[in-house]
């Protein structure tokens, strides 16, 4: 049973899921003024990560309908836990960047 649950978790990110969430986080986390928006900052980017498969590969030529199956596929195929993992990732990340910026703003 574990061996299935962690094959799929290192198989339900690419290199460029990675990428994604890392920049995301990051512009989140130095866009973010005060605590209480981190959950908003985490959803928003949420959705950008969901919706930008779609528009990638729209904007190399493959037509809307395929391009929609592709991106919708990359959050369905995998299973519910790591669309859910995705977005506690997010979370850490962004909560982890803006706590960093605070304390060095600080000083």
């Amino acid at each position: 049973m574990y061996d299935s649950f962690y094959d799929r978790l290192s198989n339900g990110f690419t290199g460029y899921d990675w990428w994604l969430i890392i920049v995301l986080s990051l512009v989140a986390a130095l866009i973010m003024r005060k605590w209480p928006q981190w959950p908003a900052a985490a959803a928003i980017m949420f959705m950008i990560d969901a919706v930008a498969p779609f528009f990638y590969r729209w904007a190399i030529g493959v037509p809307p309908n395929f391009a929609f199956d592709f991106a919708f596929s990359r959050l369905d195929e995998r299973g519910g836990v790591v669309v859910l993992l995705r977005l506690a990732i997010y979370f850490v990340l962004i909560g982890a960047i803006f706590f960093s910026k605070r304390r060095i703003g600080e000083r």
